[in-house]
C-alpha cells in the first residue's frame, strides 16, 4: 500500500468483510478464529465457523484481523490468504 494513507480499524475490517461476505481469520486471546462475519456492532462480532459453530467475541478481545489478499489489494496468489466463503446455508434470527 505505497502511496495512500489510509486508518483501517478492527471495526472497520470485519465490516468491510462482512459487506463482501469474505472468510476471515481474527485472533482472540491469542487463538486463531476462522468464519464468515455474519454481525458485528460495535460491541462485538459473529463469526461463523467453517464447521457450523458460531463464535462470538468482543471488538477489545480481538488484536487482529487478517482478510483476503483480494480485500486489501495485495496479491492474489498467496496460498495463506483466507479465501472468499459461500453464503451461510442457515439463517441466524438469533444472532
Amino acid at each position: 500500500m505505497q502511496g495512500t494513507s489510509m486508518l483501517l480499524t478492527v471495526g472497520h475490517a470485519l465490516s468491510r468483510a462482512k459487506d463482501q461476505g469474505m472468510t476471515v481469520r481474527m485472533n482472540v486471546g491469542g487463538d486463531w478464529v476462522t468464519g464468515v462475519v455474519v454481525s458485528s456492532d460495535g460491541q462485538g462480532v459473529a463469526l461463523l465457523e467453517p464447521n457450523g459453530e458460531l463464535c462470538v467475541a468482543r471488538h477489545d478481545a480481538i488484536s487482529c484481523v487478517r482478510l483476503p489478499a483480494s480485500a486489501s489489494g495485495g496479491d492474489q496468489n498467496r496460498s495463506s490468504a483466507p479465501q472468499t466463503a459461500p453464503e451461510p446455508r442457515r439463517s441466524l434470527d438469533y444472532v
